[in-house]
This record gives structure tokens, sequence and C-alpha cells, in this order.
């Protein structure tokens, strides 16, 4: 029984697709296939069909295989792209294979076209497990973060939440300028563990309803670099254990563990940092009541440009004002 395979050809000649249809079908294939001719017709093709494979002349009158190529790769699809030209030279093949194509093929020795495909679709179910794969693993880095957020909480009742709500409101700051879902991923993971130094601070010292004395305000400080040893061997995709040391840093040098400035403070710190400061000022602690929208505000306000990133604060403005973000959550603790 043939394997069916649903093939988009990008070709201007109908006698040359029939032609690749046969040589599948020999292959032992039950092909599916749509021709296409111009940038339009393919395009409409990657957006209403599920393909499993592309075959490309190289150059046609309206179109091309570089466009073509282009068009491909900008719809994010992952299957294989091989050429099957009549007249490509071995630069521009090279060419076309450094820009993404998987294989070329010469029309006139449509032998290796078969054992062309076998070889691009198994490398591309390869791709796909592992993709899979890859993805049920940050899934389960979020699920132990979010556990060890839980732990965190339940230890700190009085801030039960916090590093949820940094994460969600740093994922959102992020989704707003424009970072792509990995390093959001990495954001909110960073969020939810950021203050997981705070637990080898004693819980005396976290539920203190008075002013913290040098020596308690020293040890609260410590959870950056305890956070920092925690995290540093984790084997995880994202900087999570900077995150958890340089959170508290602000731009102007003010900042602790390290005093660092500048550029030298990663996006995700940065992006932390004005989180951080908004979430813990909107929500009760043992020490004081929760500040108003109007201290939060006058706090990031007075700080652009000197402790916050300015980019950042002009987000978290827009964030604050169009009520994307919560006022009045109490952080009391729970019964």
């Amino acid at each position: 029984m043939n394997i069916p395979l649903r093939v988009l050809i990008v070709e201007d000649s109908e006698d040359d697709a029939l032609l690749l249809v046969h040589q599948l079908k020999r292959g032992g294939y039950e092909p599916a296939f749509e021709r296409v001719d111009t940038p339009e017709a393919m395009s409409a093709a990657l957006a209403k069909g599920t393909w499993d494979i592309i075959l490309s002349d190289y150059t046609m009158p309206r179109f091309s295989a570089p466009a073509a190529l282009a068009l491909f790769k900008e719809s994010g699809l992952d299957l294989p792209f091989i050429i099957v030209s009549g007249a490509i030279g071995e630069e521009a093949a090279v060419e076309m294979m450094k820009a993404g194509a998987h294989d070329y093929v010469m029309k006139g020795n449509l032998a290796r076209l078969i054992p062309a495909i076998k070889r691009e679709l198994c490398d591309a179910e390869v791709r796909r497990k592992r993709k899979k794969a890859e993805e049920q693993l940050e899934h389960s880095f979020i699920d132990l973060a979010e556990t060890v957020s839980r732990a965190m909480a339940s230890r700190d009742p009085y801030t039960a939440g916090h590093e949820r709500r940094v994460a969600e409101l740093a994922r959102l700051v992020g989704q707003k300028m424009g970072l792509g879902e990995d390093r959001l991923r990495g954001l909110y993971i960073g969020g939810l563990l950021h203050d997981i130094g705070k637990i080898s601070t004693p819980e005396s010292i976290l539920s203190k309803p008075g002013e913290l004395t040098e020596e308690e305000g020293n040890l609260i400080r410590a959870h950056t670099k305890r956070g920092y040893e925690i995290l540093k061997d984790t084997n995880l995709p994202w900087p999570v254990a900077d995150m958890a040391l340089h959170h508290h840093e602000r731009l102007d040098g003010s900042g602790y563990p390290h005093g660092i400035s500048g550029d030298k403070i990663s996006l995700e710190n940065r992006i932390l940092c004005v989180c951080d400061v908004v979430e813990a000022m909107s929500s009760h602690r043992p020490y004081r009541p929760a500040r108003s929208k109007e201290e939060v505000l006058e706090e990031i306000k007075g700080g652009l440009g000197t402790k916050y990133d300015a980019n950042i604060v002009h987000v978290m403005l827009q964030i604050i004002e169009s009520g994307e973000f919560e006022f009045g959550w109490q952080g009391k603790k729970f019964e």
C-alpha cells in the first residue's frame, strides 16, 4: 500500500509537476498535491493546507525558489523544502542550502528524488519529536518552578503569591516589549524563582512586623546570593540564577548585591526589578500596609531613567493605567 504524502509543488510547468507526481508514485507514495507558481498562490496554499513536503522549481516566469523559500520560512512550518530544477548552478544550490533549503535534485536525475524525500522526511520527524520533547521538558520546568513558588509561599505566608504575581507581570511586560516566546518563558520562570534564596532566611525575620535591624536587613539582602548558589548548577535554558542574584540591582548602581549599573544589568533583571517594586509596594506586608496606586506611580516615575529602565517604566505605566495590573492585593496571611 502506497504511503500518503501531501505535496506542495512550486512549479510553472504542469507537465513537470505531473512528472514529479509520477515519480512519487513509482517511489511508493500516494501524493495529494497542489501546484502553485506565484507568491500569492503559495501564500494561500501555506495558509490553508497542512503539507508534508515542498518541491520547488528554481526559476519561473513569475516566481523563484529563493522567493518561495522566504515565504516558507515566514510561515514557520518545519518540513522539507527540496529544490527540483533543470537549471541550477552549484553555487546557487549551495546558497539555497545555506538559506534553509534541505536538498536539491536535478530534473535530469530524478532517481535521486525519492531517496532525498525519504531522508528529509525522516529528519523532519526527528526534529518534531525533539521539539515535542523539549516542550514537555519546558512544561516540567514550569511545573517545578511553580511547585517551588508554592512551597516558598507556605513558608512565608505574608508574601504568598508575590513570586507568581511578579512572574506574571514580568511576562506581560516582556510581551508588550515584543520578546520572543522562549525568552518570555524564561522571564516567567525567573520571576517564580527570583526570591528562592529567602528559603534560608529565618521565618522570624520574614514575618517581623516591626522595622528590621541592620543585621536583619543584611540577612534579607543575602537572599540574592543564596538564590544564586541554589540555582547556579541547575540545567535550565534560561539565566534564572542571574535573575535571582541581580533582580535588586538598580540602573544607577544603587542596588545590591554588587552595585552593577546600566547595560551590565540584563534586560530580564531590569524587567524583574520594576515588576518586583510594583508588586511589593502594592501588597500588604507585616511591617506596613499596601501602598496606594499613586505612591507606586510616584516611585517608578521618580526613578525613570535613573534607578529604573525608562522603556520598562513606560510599559509598566501603560499596564497600570489600563488596569491590567490589579491594585488592592492584600497579601495577608492565609488561614
